[in-house]
């Protein structure tokens, strides 16, 4: 099982996603938690690394368990996935190659997508908050 933290960052009914270098699947800004890395400390951290910005308030919003894309056949990924307000204006920075934002079915015509990815953006679409 790996364990990650992601944001889920909504702005005019879209997710902001992410891609890092040489990965061709988008997934949410975040990553796996470091020793001793509280969950919060973990999104804070992995969200200035890839985004170049601080966050404010973060709120655990769901924790999704899935199978883990490009991780190897039949491993999981246990993803907390936290909401807030973005201070300062994202950018690719870090591992990041690229950031988008995508209603779910812009999302699914991705070549690749992550399975967790997935389920995320049906509960967004399901509460209103992203595009189908």
């Amino acid at each position: 099982m790996i364990t990650v933290v992601g944001l889920v960052h909504v702005e005019a009914g879209r997710l902001l996603v992410v891609r890092s270098r040489n990965k061709k699947a988008f997934y949410l800004p975040g990553g796996k938690i470091e020793a001793g890395e509280s969950l919060e400390d973990a999104v804070r951290r992995e969200v200035r690394e890839e985004l170049g910005v601080e966050i404010d308030g973060p709120s655990e919003l769901k924790r999704y368990v899935s199978l883990a894309y490009g991780e190897g056949e039949g491993a999981m990924v246990d993803m907390t996935c936290f909401t807030a307000r973005l201070v300062g204006e994202p950018r690719p920075t870090g591992e990041i190659a690229e950031l988008t934002y995508v209603t779910r079915d812009e999302y699914r015509e991705h070549a690749e997508t992550a399975p967790a990815i997935h389920e995320v953006l049906d509960d967004l679409v399901a509460s209103g908050r992203v595009r189908a």
